[in-house]
């Protein structure tokens, strides 16, 4: 059983954040819309785009994190509580109604069964009153998830009417292929201009393989000043490197989870060592969408490289 000590540093590893270059792009991408906003009121929007896996999730954290925490101030007519950042994960199938009583509960506040004109007033009373500054809509396609003409009109009419009143910053955040909705309804895309986006990571360049190895050098070094191991597996090598590819196919969380379940194997045996069989263990515990149905930490270079060619042959032919 992990002790209490290891558990805090597994959790602490986990939350550890890399600012990597499409990374780092996209949040100045978010802080210009936000700046914008504030400065401008409507009309500047940002979205965020990526896959599933890609940080999206890690970068809306650390946005929010740049804003001051919830808080209660007192006042003459009574307690008044101050939430500068709103965040709510669309739910699947919502419908707009739907998701303006969830964005109401977010604030503390259960409204009876009312109009939804009542709701949405309701709710931008507490925008103002809560002085909110930043709103973000995760998971923002579940809205038109049935990709009715109706649901997509409902959703942007929404949106619009939501920064129109609001005036301050609104994040939407979804996977690349509702940009084309948005890009769809001229008067949703004019006030969202601010597009950021994250990917997978690839090495079919320098470029891309020099940044990948960056973001494994930034885990090494956080596994050894952070976490207390004084000899580890050369992350950076070309093998390692390879093997971490071929097993995540570049996805952000499943290196991030890779890692978490190799630290994990180290802490139970807890002998102070992190040890390559740790990430043989690790890749048959974390199920990812690999490039092999070998274990690509037992694997050699060549091999590795074999499995990485011809993935990028078949993606070739699929395009």
């Amino acid at each position: 059983m992990m002790t209490p000590t290891n558990e805090m540093k597994l959790r602490r590893f986990k939350g550890f954040t890399v600012i990597h270059s499409v990374y780092n792009e996209a949040l100045d991408t978010l802080h210009r819309s936000i700046e914008a906003t504030r400065i401008l009121g409507a009309d500047s929007g940002g979205i965020l785009l990526g896959l599933s896996g890609t940080g999206k999730t890690r970068l809306c954290s650390h946005l929010m994190s740049e804003f001051p925490v919830a808080s209660s101030i007192k006042r003459e007519d009574g307690i008044h509580e101050i939430k500068p950042v709103i965040y709510c994960r669309v739910p699947r199938d919502a419908t707009v109604k739907a998701l303006t009583a969830r964005l109401l509960r977010e604030f503390g506040e259960f409204p009876p069964r009312q109009s939804q004109e009542a709701l949405e007033y309701q709710l931008f009373k507490v925008l103002e009153s809560c002085q909110t500054e930043l709103l973000v809509l995760d998971e923002w396609p579940h809205l038109f998830r049935s990709g009715t003409e109706t649901a997509i009109k409902n959703a942007a009419d929404f949106v619009k009417i939501l920064t129109d009143v609001f005036k301050h910053a609104v994040l939407l955040v979804g996977e690349p292929e509702c940009e084309v909705i948005i890009s769809q309804c001229t008067a949703l895309s004019d006030r969202f201009p601010y597009r950021a986006r994250l990917r997978p990571f690839s090495l079919s360049t320098p470029e891309g393989w020099n940044e990948y190895s960056r973001v494994l050098r930034a885990y090494a070094t956080e596994l050894t000043t952070t976490m207390g191991f004084n000899d580890i597996p050369a992350l950076t090598d070309d093998k390692m490197v390879l093997a971490f590819y071929v097993l995540t196919e570049g996805n952000f969380r499943a290196l991030a989870n890779t890692l978490c379940a190799a630290l994990a194997n180290s802490l139970q045996r807890a002998d102070g060592q992190l040890l390559l069989s740790d990430f043989v263990i690790a890749a048959k515990q974390v199920k990812t969408s690999k490039l092999t149905t070998l274990n690509p930490f037992e694997m050699s270079t060549s091999a590795l490289k074999k499995s990485l060619a011809g993935a990028v042959k078949r993606q070739e032919r699929t395009q």
